[in-house]
């Protein structure tokens, strides 16, 4: 498959990631490894505020080559297309964009301000982070119980399950431990999303809450519906007041609109609909949900996530944040000691351990979030480093599943550049 190469960011500082016209792709410069790449993004590039990002020095050739890697599988057909995107120190490298947001209906070359369906980076960037602010300003507590937001919620069901319903806190849905199913057919539930979303009320649990981690997106879809009744606010409305608009993510939120929908990097046919998705929540239960749950749905840009992951070091640094050096300490740590898999509050926290999508070179603290489309954002805190890779993996079919070696393969070249 032919690809049109790799491009940098062509907008100029400051200019909005969505909106009509823009420049045509220009190619990057030499090496291209520059911090101009990320002001050409809009991005902001620290130089010693406050304490400050510490001085991280950089092997470019070792760099270029783990964005090569990137460059390799589009250009093999592997992948349709991608944009990398790599923050280290003070400096922000990329973002680079590589081959096509669409094959098909219509070949659309891919660009670094390309939406992508962020799949269940949702859980982290918009859910969890909302959680955090919550946890912050006396809102909540992570001990808080399902049961006191969702009134009923396992009320006159017989067995264990309904009996373990009523010990469901925020904590067992932030680190997958509630014991809800990873995963229930909800858009196969004839009717309204809020009729579909009291069908999720009624699933049993797998295993007693606090016991075992398995990964649920229908624990997010109910930790996202209760986020909307203890404050009052829609899921999107709360993501766009609470974390978007304070961090500049201009071009991230969710259902974008139609103007906006044949700039997103295209997923799945889906049947339901007959056609190529463009703009529309891949997922099925969110879509199913109306595009808008704690699980999925959101869309965004390399560029708006690379302030997602400053701002957290910025917090994990102990400087003014959005959100308080202790509360993202305590959701980028272990919550879930002997159990299946190390959960933070949200984070998944797996780096240096097989198998990891973080490869094996980034750090035992390191932490992140992958999306089933092909959407990936890792930290290591102990480098000042942070690695984001957005694929269209999914399009025009999920059998492509091989981002699961390209993800490794590129954090490992990242991780290995980082000389101090």
């Amino acid at each position: 498959m032919g690809h049109p190469g790799r491009r940098g960011d062509p907008r100029p500082a400051g200019q909005p990631a969505v909106g009509d016209g823009g420049p045509a792709p220009r190619p990057p410069g030499p090496g291209g490894l520059a911090a101009a790449d990320a002001g050409r993004a809009g991005l902001t590039v620290r130089g010693g505020e406050g304490r400050g990002a510490r001085q991280v020095r950089v092997d470019p050739k070792r760099l270029e080559r783990a964005f090569g890697v990137v460059e390799r599988f589009v250009g093999e057909g592997q992948i349709p297309g991608a944009v990398a995107l790599v923050g280290l120190g003070e400096q922000v490298y990329g973002p680079r964009a590589y081959g096509w947001a669409a094959l098909e209906p219509k070949r659309r070359p891919m660009e670094v301000e390309t939406l992508f369906d962020l799949a269940s980076l949702t859980k982290v960037v918009a859910t969890a982070a909302i959680a955090w602010r919550l946890l912050d300003e006396g809102v909540i507590r992570l001990d808080d119980r399902a049961c006191a937001f969702l009134p009923g919620y396992g009320a006159g069901e017989r067995g264990a399950s309904g009996a373990w319903k009523g010990e469901v806190t925020l904590r067992h849905l932030l680190t997958h431990t509630s014991g809800l199913a990873a995963w229930e057919p909800l858009a196969a539930v004839p009717g309204t999303p809020e009729e579909r979303f009291r069908r999720l009320l009624t699933y049993p649990l797998q295993h007693r809450p606090g016991t075992r981690v398995v990964y649920s997106c229908l624990g997010y879809i109910l930790l996202g519906r209760i986020l909307t009744v203890v404050t009052g606010q829609p899921l999107d409305q709360l993501a766009r007041e609470l974390i978007f608009e304070p961090l500049g993510m201009q071009a991230t939120g969710f259902c974008p609109p139609e103007a906006v929908r044949a700039r997103t990097a295209a997923t799945e046919h889906a049947p339901d609909l007959g056609r190529i998705l463009e703009g529309i929540v891949h997922d099925e239960n969110a879509r199913a949900l109306g595009g808008v749950a704690g699980n999925a749905g959101l869309f965004g840009t390399a560029a708006d996530l690379a302030r997602f992951a400053q701002e957290v070091l910025k917090a994990l640094r102990g400087e003014e944040a959005l959100w308080s050096p202790a509360v993202m300490a305590l959701a980028t740590r272990s919550l879930t000691p002997g159990m299946e898999e190390e959960r933070g509050l949200g984070w998944q926290l797996s780096g240096g351990r097989p198998f990891s999508p973080a490869g094996d070179l980034f750090s035992p603290r390191s932490f992140g979030h992958t999306g089933f489309t092909g959407t990936s954002l890792w930290i290591d805190p102990d480098r000042e480093l942070y690695a984001i890779l957005l694929t269209n993996r999914v399009h025009p079919s999920r059998e492509n599943q091989a981002h699961l070696r390209l993800r490794p393969l590129f954090h490992n070249g990242v991780a290995a550049a980082v000389l101090a």
